[in-house]
């Protein structure tokens, strides 16, 4: 067995970390999101996924993940896909924004969509 060790900022280290994970799920389909469900951590800092399907994982990563690094940057939170999982890291606030965008964005998908900012 091989061991990698990532050093850096928290963020930083767990931002390489899911391109690591991303990585070894393209070789090993299932390594690590073959009995995965979809998790919502209340802890200020964690992680946080959700299952996506072919069709919504293609159009939430975009032309050369365009999509996803402009999610990533507009919720201020990491996101990767590992295999058909989005994992979303970082602190409570960017995680929620992140489902949020990505709940959007899949409705956009099937017609417009209409955003309540009132609250």
């Amino acid at each position: 067995a091989e061991r990698l060790a990532i050093f850096g900022s928290r963020a930083g280290r767990t931002g390489a970390e899911l391109k690591v994970m991303a990585a070894i799920e393209t070789k090993l389909p299932g390594y690590f999101t073959r009995d995965l469900a979809d998790s919502c951590s209340t802890d200020e800092w964690g992680q946080d996924t959700l299952r996506l399907g072919n069709e919504e994982l293609s159009f939430a990563l975009g032309k050369d993940g365009s999509t996803r690094k402009k999610l990533a940057r507009a919720s201020g939170c990491i996101l990767e896909y590992v295999g058909n999982v989005a994992y979303m890291a970082g602190g409570l606030g960017a995680r929620r924004r992140a489902r949020d965008y990505l709940g959007w964005l899949m409705k956009q998908r099937l017609g417009t969509v209409y955003v309540d900012v009132d609250g």
